[in-house]
């Protein structure tokens, strides 16, 4: 599985990396809404297309180590 270095390091010119469990208490807080961007789950070694405005339970959240964060 890549670190959140390598795969922040993959994506810095285009996106933002966070770790799930933070970006779940960000998206609680009202940090992110969806009109902000999309957000799209990273399994570790790839991002998936699964975004995390689709997600119905939020455990789905512990299932991705991070999100990968797209700003409009």
């Amino acid at each position: 599985m890549k670190t959140f270095d390598e795969v922040q390091a993959e994506t810095e010119t285009f996106g933002d990396v966070f770790l799930s469990t933070d970006f779940k208490l960000a998206v609680e807080a009202g940090d992110f809404i969806p009109y902000d961007g999309m957000g799209y789950f990273h399994d570790g070694e790839n991002e998936t297309d699964y975004c995390v405005w689709a997600v119905e339970d939020e455990a789905e959240f512990d299932k991705y180590p991070y999100v990968i964060w797209y700003n409009r």
